[in-house]
């Protein structure tokens, strides 16, 4: 594993500067209301990192995936929710990278570059559970020289903010996922979307992620993405749970950066020194540390070796800088509020809010248990992606 050359460093350590100026200090702030990081976007867009995922020949920064971990893991460190939409929206790129065609891109690539649109991407649903089988009950079927589509999705990340959804969706009659699914890139004025528009949360409360229903909502021919079953052949997908590792390993480095200069600067009496003189502690930050850099090693190394995988390794290169970070995610933002004490559960702590985020963000599929099935698999000699593909509906 090479370390960042000097013009990836420059990259990250811009937003490493941006997110402690700007990102971070309002953090608390969409926290606390629920609502979308609309500022800390337009930040992002000024400086370049709404475009991180489209190629270089379209304007965009063109970013190899060791130095786009570095831009999420550095963003993480100072709003997760910040972080987790641009993941979401830079994925969205990607997929239109790899599966659009010429006039595709030069349609929506610019509106990100010139114009800081966002694209959110909508696939979990209330009945389906995408940690155990990838399947999409939402229909999409000809209608004309267009398309209809209708059902629900739920946890609509950037619901209210993006411009457009990328939803996933399946033929409406194809029972096969591997040729029903299908991306339809969505605008967000389409007649017939309808959102309850309710987001409470225990944390990632900034992803404003309600649920959304489709009542036939149109959309044109050329708003669709590839083929049916492109989407999960083309090695993308992998990519959302490597993002997710950086976003947890982010948020936990920020957490424990917290308790260490808690403990460098808290002096309790009688004894009149530091927290951090104190054995018990010094073991705990030492345990914490030692977990929280290897799960950094396992995501960089993944990074590093994602250019020449292909579909098959990307998802298992996933898998495991994914796993390692939740359950170093976990156990660091617990643990600190452990070593703090009391002061750890304020709110005007980023401790409290870091354990929140870290607890609802690693939620996201594929779970723990389909994790280690794969990587379990793997290590057998038994191929398999990171996703299972179920059956589509039938006459939805």
């Amino acid at each position: 594993m090479a370390p960042l050359n000097p013009e990836q460093r420059r990259v990250v350590e811009r937003v490493q500067q941006l997110t402690r100026e700007r990102i971070a200090p309002r953090a608390g702030d969409y926290d606390l209301a629920g609502q979308n990081p609309v500022e800390s976007w337009r930040d992002l867009w000024a400086e370049g990192y709404l475009a991180s995922a489209i190629p270089r020949p379209h304007g965009g920064l063109g970013l190899d995936m060791p130095t786009y971990i570095g831009v999420i893991r550095a963003l993480a460190q100072g709003c997760a929710n910040t972080a987790m939409t641009l993941h979401m929206h830079s994925t969205v790129l990607r997929f239109i990278d790899a599966l659009g065609t010429e006039a595709q891109k030069r349609r929506y690539f610019p509106e990100v570059v010139r114009f800081g649109k966002l694209f959110g991407s909508w696939g979990s649903e209330p009945a389906v559970s995408l940690s155990r089988t990838f399947l999409m009950e939402t229909a999409i079927r000809r209608d004309g020289d267009g398309w209809v589509i209708d059902g629900v999705k739920h946890f609509c990340t950037m619901a209210l903010g993006a411009s457009y959804y990328m939803v996933w969706c399946a033929l409406d009659g194809e029972a096969d996922m591997g040729k029903a699914l299908l991306q339809a890139l969505v605008p967000a004025e389409a007649p017939g979307l309808v959102t309850d528009g309710k987001w409470n949360t225990l944390g990632m409360r900034a992803t404003f992620s309600p649920s959304v229903t489709f009542k036939r909502v149109r959309v044109a021919d050329d708003a669709t993405l590839g083929r049916p079953g492109s989407a999960i052949q083309v090695g993308v997908v992998e990519s959302f749970g490597l993002g997710y590792a950086a976003i947890y390993v982010g948020v936990a480095e920020a957490a424990l950066a917290f308790a260490i200069e808690y403990a460098r600067q808290r002096v309790v009496r009688p004894d009149n020194i530091a927290v951090a003189q104190d054995p018990t502690v010094q073991r705990h930050i030492g345990e914490l540390a030692a977990r929280l850099h290897s799960a950094r090693l396992v995501l960089e190394d993944s990074a590093a070796a994602w250019a020449e995988a292909d579909m098959v390794e990307r998802g298992l290169l996933a898998n495991r800088a994914k796993y390692l970070a939740t359950e170093a995610g976990l156990d660091v933002t617990s643990k600190v509020i452990q070593v703090v004490g009391g002061r750890g559960a304020y709110k005007d702590y980023p401790a409290e809010r870091a354990f929140r985020d870290v607890r609802t963000a690693t939620l996201m599929p594929p779970t723990v248990d389909r994790m280690l099935e794969a990587i379990g698999k793997s290590a057998l000699g038994l191929q398999e992606g990171m996703f299972r593909f179920g059956s589509g509906p039938q006459g939805a």
